[in-house]
């Protein structure tokens, strides 16, 4: 729960969207649909992807510059604690969304 609080609503719907949006993802080798509700995860969510990842990345960083920046022990952990929460959910959406932009170039 202090994990939750410490990255704010910001943080938290950023990266609760990475997440929803690599649940959504589609097959590998499947194609575009371009209608209904299949444009989600066949159009929206692969083009979103590296989008969430960047800004999740850019986060990370800032959160690194904070951290070495913090005044007392506590703020370093705090915002140390945000960067690898951050970096363990772009490694998690990379791994999950990796076979599905490798059946792409093929």
């Amino acid at each position: 729960m202090q994990l939750i609080k410490d990255l704010g609503l910001l943080r938290f719907c950023l990266l609760g969207l990475a997440v929803v949006d690599t649940l959504a993802r589609p097959e590998p080798g499947s194609y575009p649909i371009h209608h209904g509700w299949e444009v989600i995860p066949t159009l929206v969510a692969p083009a979103a992807m590296p989008i969430l990842l960047m800004v999740i990345l850019f986060d990370a960083l800032m959160s690194k510059i904070r951290s070495s920046d913090a005044e007392t022990e506590q703020g370093r952990l705090k915002y140390r604690r945000i960067m690898l929460t951050e970096l363990a959910v772009v490694a998690l959406s990379l791994v999950l969304w990796l076979p599905y932009f490798m059946a792409i170039g093929k």
